[in-house]
């Protein structure tokens, strides 16, 4: 989302609520310092390409930009205060049940995620408790959460930087990495080397469109008529030093974005001027 009318609402106090029940009082305060304009050159300084989180604060403005870019689309829609939101691999990052929490206010919003990852669900599952919403956690693959729940039922389908985590997650499978009970962090390296192996050789389209389609798909059909599909993608520094290309990782919003159109599922996409449809993209069931 645009920085700078972000930095304004923040100003404003449309989030001050939002702040004091998720960040703790020492960010509040040195938040509650900075006055719009400043408030948006730090969060330019991290929402940067490639994203840098070794600056002060760096961690908690990443959370706000993301969690507060996530309730204005939602609030933007014109979504139910009570909706129900599916999020397709969420690991253990919790930007969109806080977003969806802040949200809703108590109002009855579900949340849902399929999660594979046994380490990441468990820091899931620590990290959402004592939300409002209801928070559902589906230890499987998001390609079968037509098992779980019925077409049709979900106003949002939440992408959050989790287009390469499918991508990845599809290679590994042909490749026999076993990224259920193994640590994340620990075999990402091996995980991103493997699909840029297959980039590099042009085959990543042949081994990876059938699978990613299917969960598109799939997502599609568990999605309303009128509902959302909403996917966002941003690029942490540190990539290059694996081995792996950073301008790929950026071009992944427009790879998928190719890739359903293609597919032809019956998406519209939805512009919304204030996201830079590089990073971000919203499609609409019609």
């Amino acid at each position: 989302m645009n920085t700078d009318e972000l930095a304004k609402q923040m100003a404003s106090g449309k989030f001050k609520a939002h702040l004091q029940k998720e960040f703790s009082p020492e960010a509040i305060r040195r938040m509650g310092e900075l006055s719009a304009n400043e408030l948006r050159e730090r969060l330019n300084q991290v929402i940067s390409v490639p994203i840098n989180l070794s600056g002060e604060m760096s961690h908690e403005l990443l959370e706000f930009y993301y969690t507060a870019s996530w309730y204005n689309i939602f609030e933007d829609r014109g979504l139910p205060r009570n909706a129900s939101v599916f999020e397709v691999g969420a690991g253990d990052i919790v930007y969109i049940p806080k977003a969806l929490n802040a949200y809703s206010a108590g109002q009855g919003g579900k949340y849902v995620t399929a999660n594979l990852n046994n380490e990441l669900t468990m820091n899931f599952r620590e990290k959402t408790q004592g939300m409002q919403v209801d928070v559902e956690i589906i230890q499987d693959d998001g390609a079968n959460i037509l098992n779980y729940y019925s077409e049709e039922s979900f106003e949002v389908i939440a992408f959050h930087h989790a287009l390469n985590d499918i991508i990845q997650t599809i290679i590994a499978g042909i490749e026999g990495i076993d990224t259920v009970n193994n640590n994340w962090w620990t075999i990402e390296p091996q995980l991103l080397q493997a699909v840029m192996s297959y980039h590099n050789s042009g085959e990543l389209k042949d081994a990876a469109y059938e699978p990613f389609i299917h969960i598109i798909d799939t997502c599609n059909r568990l999605l309303k008529k009128g509902g959302y599909m909403i996917f966002d993608n941003c690029t942490y520094a540190g990539y290059e030093e694996l081995g792996y290309s950073s301008d790929f990782h950026s071009a992944y919003i427009n790879l998928a974005r190719e890739w359903i159109k293609e597919a032809n599922l019956g998406l519209e996409e939805v512009k919304m001027p204030s996201y830079d449809d590089k990073w971000w993209m919203v499609l609409r069931k019609v």
